[in-house]
């Protein structure tokens, strides 16, 4: 099980003993409005236990759980892993934990362990709402840089990348 631990919080694999905390996320309408699902998912712990197991039978996807120090559930991040070796990012927040830092500790995290042990990875993506403001500085603090390409078939989203030589270039420090 991967684990990543940083100044202010402890990052792992998504468990079953997880999914109240997921639930709570992908429940919470201000979390989940930026992707598409104002009033949250609505989502049981039936179907998150079916979501969980089909996760685990893909090797080139991995979700994680993000806590604070004091073991409060704060969000969630994931990769997919491409055939054409980019890797796709999402993170998702509790707003009680949002605005403090703890995303963009958790993100360059994820990105680091991407680009440390998945060496076939030549950048990190993702694709924010325009609307998401927020998220588009949070990628930009990351690194991620907005292409001016609008996120096929999702004309209300831009893509972002960060390639490997620029992480390497730029971000030394996460290694």
């Amino acid at each position: 099980m991967i684990e990543i631990k940083s100044a202010r919080l402890i990052i792992r694999e998504t468990e079953a003993r997880d999914l109240n905390n997921i639930e709570k996320l992908w429940n919470e309408p201000e979390v989940m409005k930026w992707v598409g699902f104002p009033n949250g998912l609505q989502i049981t712990q039936a179907s998150l236990k079916v979501w969980l197991e089909r996760l685990k039978s893909h090797q080139n996807q991995k979700h994680f759980v993000v806590f604070d120090k004091h073991s409060n559930f704060c969000g969630e991040l994931f990769y997919d892993l491409e055939p054409d070796n980019r890797a796709g990012l999402d993170i998702k927040f509790l707003p009680e934990f949002q605005g403090q830092g703890l995303a963009t500790e958790a993100l360059l995290c994820l990105i680091n362990y991407i680009f440390e042990y998945i060496k076939e990875v030549t950048c990190v993506w993702t694709e924010p709402s325009q609307s998401n403001i927020a998220a588009m500085r949070l990628y930009d603090r990351c690194g991620l840089k907005d292409t001016g390409i609008i996120a096929e078939g999702n004309e209300s989203g831009t893509y972002w990348e960060l390639s490997r030589t620029k992480w390497n270039e730029c971000y030394a420090k996460y290694k």
